[in-house]
């Protein structure tokens, strides 16, 4: 099996994992999840898992695993500011291992990530969304990097709620 099936086949199981009818008890507006690929994010193939899938920039809320051939792999918090200000408590829990993503745009992923971003004090932006990051280090053993990463999922969920 390719390296890309493998990461497809991971992202299928965690989304199978959340089903909609608990993303909808967690955020009202949950879109459910979605997988999705592609080949040229900044010259390198991608691909990305998304649950809860509502990016409004005042009451949006995802959780989006990203799998960036040649840059790593990484999980992103995104909030509305709205939704950010009802769930404020979950920076305070986010902070030891997050990196703020200051930049205009969710999806600038390779100035988000390469940036020296700034770890202390992970602050909202005072318009629009706020989005935050953590780079996963997977493991050789499959179930050890799916179990990673679902307890990553889990903990924000169970924060966010």
């Amino acid at each position: 099996m390719e390296q890309s099936d493998l990461v497809e086949d991971l992202f299928s199981s965690l989304a199978n994992d959340f089903p909609q009818k608990e993303l909808r008890k967690i955020h009202q507006n949950a879109k459910g999840t979605k997988i999705s690929k592609g080949y040229n994010l900044e010259n390198a193939p991608y691909q990305v898992l998304d649950l809860v899938r509502d990016f409004d920039e005042q009451t949006g809320f995802n959780i989006r695993v990203l799998n960036w051939w040649g840059n790593g792999l990484f999980i992103f918090v995104y909030f509305g500011g709205l939704t950010l200000e009802k769930h404020i408590g979950l920076l305070s829990e986010l902070t030891p291992s997050y990196k703020n993503c200051d930049h205009s745009s969710p999806w600038a992923y390779g100035q988000i990530i390469s940036k020296e971003v700034q770890k202390v004090g992970l602050k909202p932006k005072k318009d629009g969304f706020s989005q935050f990051f953590k780079q996963i280090d997977p493991d050789p053993e499959y179930s050890k990097t799916y179990s990673l990463i679902k307890k990553e999922i889990r903990f924000v969920l169970d924060n966010h709620s």
